[in-house]
C-alpha cells in the first residue's frame, strides 16, 4: 500500500519544491499532480521536457513518486462524445498524457467524469468513451498504467462501465468521500468492483478531517483488505485553514485502519 497526496493539499501558494519537501516530511510516498491551467498547480509542467526533468529530480531528492496525473484538462478534450472529430481529439489528448505518465513513472491517470460527464449506461456517448479508453490503453508502452474514471454513480453503472471498457488497464478511481456523501454504501461498492477499483481517493464526507464525518473507515478498511487492493490511497481531503496539520492528522487517522 502506498500513500499519496494531491498537490493542492500542500499549500495554496507553495512552490513546487515546497510541495515535495512537505509531502516527504509528512511521510507520504507520492504526490498526485494536477494538470490544470491554474498558477497554484504545477501539473501542466509535466507536458514540457524541462518541467518533467524538474519533477523527476525532485522525486529523486525527496524519495517520492508521482502517483498519478489528475487530468483536469480531460474536461475540455475527452472521448465522451459521439462527434468523431472531438472523439479523435480526446484520444490524442489521452495518448499524450499517457506518454507523459510513462516518462514520470506514474501508476495512473485520473479522468474526471462529473456533472454533465457523469456516466449513464443508456447514454450513447459512454460506449464511445469506453472504446476510446480501450483503444488508448492498447497503445500504452506500459501495460500496468491505469486509466481511472472518477465518477459518483451507483455500483451497477461502475460495473457496466468497466465491462464496456473491457480492458485490464481501465477502471474506476474510487472516491470514498464523494460516494458516501452522495448516499451510496461505499464499502459495498468497493467489494462489488474488486479489481475494477484501480485507485482510491481518501476523503471524509460532511466533515473536514478523517474520523469526524460519515465515512465508515473500519468498513472501508475491511473492504480494501477483502478485495486485496494494494495500490495507491491518495488523499483528497479538505485543506482546512492549516493544510499541513490536516494532512498529518488524516494520514495518522488512516494508518489506524490500514
Amino acid at each position: 500500500m502506498k500513500y499519496g497526496i494531491r498537490e493542492s493539499l500542500l499549500g495554496a501558494d507553495a512552490t513546487l519544491e515546497q510541495k515535495f519537501e512537505r509531502a516527504a516530511a509528512l511521510g507520504f510516498d507520492g504526490i498526485e499532480m494536477i494538470p490544470r491551467d491554474d498558477p497554484r498547480m504545477h501539473g501542466m509542467m509535466a507536458f514540457e521536457e524541462t518541467g518533467r526533468r524538474e519533477l523527476v529530480n525532485l522525486c529523486g531528492q525527496h524519495h517520492l513518486l508521482i502517483s498519478s496525473l489528475s487530468l483536469a484538462t480531460w474536461r475540455e478534450a475527452n472521448c465522451l462524445t459521439t462527434e468523431h472529430d472531438e472523439w479523435v481529439k480526446g484520444k490524442q489528448h489521452l495518448i499524450q498524457a499517457m506518454a507523459v505518465a510513462n516518462l514520470l513513472d506514474c501508476d495512473g491517470i485520473l479522468l474526471p467524469h462529473f456533472k454533465d460527464m457523469e456516466p449513464k449506461l443508456d447514454d450513447p456517448r459512454l460506449e464511445w468513451d469506453c472504446r476510446g479508453l480501450r483503444e488508448c490503453a492498447a497503445t500504452s508502452e506500459n501495460p500496468d498504467l491505469r486509466l481511472c474514471v472518477e465518477c459518483t454513480v451507483d455500483e451497477e453503472t461502475m460495473l457496466g462501465l468497466v465491462e464496456m471498457a473491457d480492458s485490464p488497464q481501465v477502471g474506476i478511481y474510487f472516491d470514498i468521500g464523494n460516494l458516501t456523501a452522495a448516499g451510496f454504501d461505499a464499502p459495498a461498492q468497493l467489494r462489488a468492483l474488486r479489481e475494477g477499483a484501480k485507485m482510491i481517493h481518501i476523503k471524509e464526507a460532511n466533515a473536514e478531517l478523517l474520523g469526524e464525518g460519515d465515512v465508515d473507515m473500519p468498513a472501508i478498511a475491511e473492504a480494501v483488505e477483502e478485495i486485496d487492493y494494494d495500490g495507491w490511497l491518495v488523499f483528497e481531503t479538505a485543506p482546512t485553514d492549516d493544510p499541513l496539520a490536516a494532512a498529518e492528522h488524516n494520514l495518522a487517522e488512516l494508518r489506524n485502519y490500514l
